[in-house]
Parts: structure tokens; C-alpha cells; sequence
């Protein structure tokens, strides 16, 4: 058995190891777009070797590539697969520390302490990966939301005679939050002499939201065949509305199946006990 004065070194070594790798990992990187304006710009720009490239061989190249995408859909342009298995190591070492030391607090080796350590393991090592998820999800439902109006606007710029890049321009200063960044990361891409198809295929490509893919691809179609663009951008807004209806109607269809479980974990063994309650407690009382 360790001492006490070894348990406490470890501790503190295991926790400063914890937030050193974190604010590593915190650290931004640049986004592809950042440096590619930079070296037009002519600024210097050396890639080098990240201080958490290290991190990377915890995933197989299938597993970087798709993390990676993974990352573009949440926005985290700054953020890099080293990065994220800084992080995963950051907070297992963090939760096996916390459970080293409540482990230390009890006295106790036994079996519960060490699932418990492991479980906090665990618990830290996954943190990263489940935010990810929910920053992902929280994303592709603000665009989703905000794709409406946004149409409406390109339609009546467009419609009132400015080209469709003014009309960009012109709307990511009316439209806010991912959908608005994305905008200007187009329009960014498109001053550095990509082509407008290239740069909203490349947006889609990125976000990976289903109403957002359609909305570039009619789009791109629309203007290859020379459709007239503002009805098209219309009837998208239109489209995307009915659409968002759609599912709100299906997920409040979908409440009454939800809520077959609840009713049946807290709402009948309540009613059992109000029904049958007095009839066992006097059959009780007889049996005495």
C-alpha cells in the first residue's frame, strides 16, 4: 500500500497533467480559409508540427477523416483531431485522478471503488466526443432554422436587381449564427477566385444538413440552366417551411407513443397503491 505523501504527488501530478493537455487543446488553430487569406495576403504563414500532433495516432485514418468531417458539421473550423484526442486524454487522466482520489478519501480499495474509477475514466474520456455530438445537432437545427428567412431575403435582393454575390453580402449581415458564417465563409472562398458553384457545394459538403444541401443544389441547377433565380430562391423558402411543419407535426404525433413509458414507470404503480392499497391493508389486518 502507498503512503499518503505518494498518493497525494500522484494526485497532484495526475490533475496538472489533466489541465496542461486541455489548454493545449483549447488552444485555436487556424481554419483552411484563415490561412488561405493569409498566404494571398502575403502574410507569413509556417504550418510546423502541432504541439498535439502526438494525439492523432490515437485514430486510424478512416477514424481521423471521419472525426474531422465530424468537426466541419459543428463548426469547430479551429479545432483538429489531435486536438480532440488531447482532450479525450486530458479528461480520462482528469476522472482516473478524481477517482484516485475519492478512492484515497474512503480508504478503500474494494471493487465498487475500482469500477467507480474506472467508470469516471470512462465517463471523462467520452465528454469530448458527446459534446461534439451536441454541438453538431444544436448547429444543423439553428441553420435549419434560420434557412427561411434567409431565402426570403436573397429573393427580394435579388428580385430588387443585385446580383446574387450582392445578395450574399447583403445577407450574412442580416443573418446570425452558424447559417450567417457559413455565408461569409462562402463569400470569403469566392474572393479567393473559387468559383460561387465550388464555394456553396464546398459550404454544403461541410454542414452536412439535408435542406441545406437541397436549397445549393437547386440553386447551382437553377443557375446553369438560367432559371430565373428569385422564384426559384421562393419556392425553396416555401419548401423549407412545409417541410420544417412536417416534422413538427410528426414529432408531436410521435408524443403519445413517448409517453407510454413514463405513464407506465410513475403513473400505475401510484394507481395500483390507490385502488388495492386499503384491500390489502385490511386483508392484513384480518390475517392478524
Amino acid at each position: 500500500m502507498f503512503g499518503l505523501p505518494v498518493i497525494i504527488v500522484a494526485i497532484a501530478i495526475g490533475f496538472a497533467v489533466a489541465a496542461g493537455l486541455l489548454a493545449i487543446s483549447l488552444t485555436p488553430s487556424k481554419s483552411d480559409v484563415t490561412k488561405r487569406l493569409e498566404e494571398l495576403e502575403g502574410l507569413r504563414f509556417a504550418p510546423g508540427q502541432s504541439r498535439t500532433q502526438a494525439f492523432e495516432r490515437l485514430f486510424n485514418q478512416e477514424q481521423r477523416g471521419k472525426l474531422q468531417q465530424q468537426l466541419y458539421e459543428a463548426g469547430w473550423y479551429t479545432v483538429t483531431p489531435a486536438k480532440i484526442g488531447a482532450r479525450i486524454v486530458s479528461l480520462a487522466v482528469f476522472g482516473f485522478t478524481l477517482g484516485i482520489c475519492l478512492a484515497a478519501y474512503f480508504h478503500s480499495t474494494d471493487l465498487i471503488v475500482l469500477a467507480g474509477i474506472g467508470l469516471l475514466t470512462t465517463m471523462g474520456a467520452y465528454a469530448p466526443l458527446s459534446q461534439l455530438k451536441m454541438a453538431i445537432k444544436k448547429r444543423k437545427i439553428l441553420i435549419q432554422k434560420a434557412l427561411p428567412d434567409l431565402l426570403d431575403m436573397l429573393a427580394s435582393t435579388v428580385q430588387a436587381g443585385l446580383a446574387f454575390n450582392a445578395a450574399l453580402a447583403s445577407a450574412q449581415e442580416v443573418a446570425v449564427g452558424p447559417l450567417g458564417e457559413e455565408i461569409k465563409a462562402v463569400l470569403s472562398e469566392v474572393r479567393l477566385g473559387r468559383s460561387r458553384a465550388d464555394a456553396l457545394k464546398s459550404m454544403a459538403n461541410r454542414v452536412r444538413q439535408e435542406q441545406l444541401a437541397t436549397t445549393v443544389t437547386a440553386i447551382v441547377q437553377a443557375e446553369r440552366l438560367g432559371s430565373n433565380l428569385s422564384i426559384v430562391l421562393e419556392e425553396l423558402a416555401e419548401e423549407v417551411r412545409n417541410r420544417r411543419m412536417i416534422r413538427a407535426e410528426e414529432i408531436a404525433n410521435l408524443m403519445p407513443t413517448k409517453m407510454v413509458l413514463p405513464m407506465a414507470v410513475f403513473m400505475l404503480p401510484a394507481l395500483f397503491v390507490t385502488i388495492f392499497g386499503g384491500v390489502v391493508a385490511q386483508v392484513m389486518t384480518r390475517n392478524q
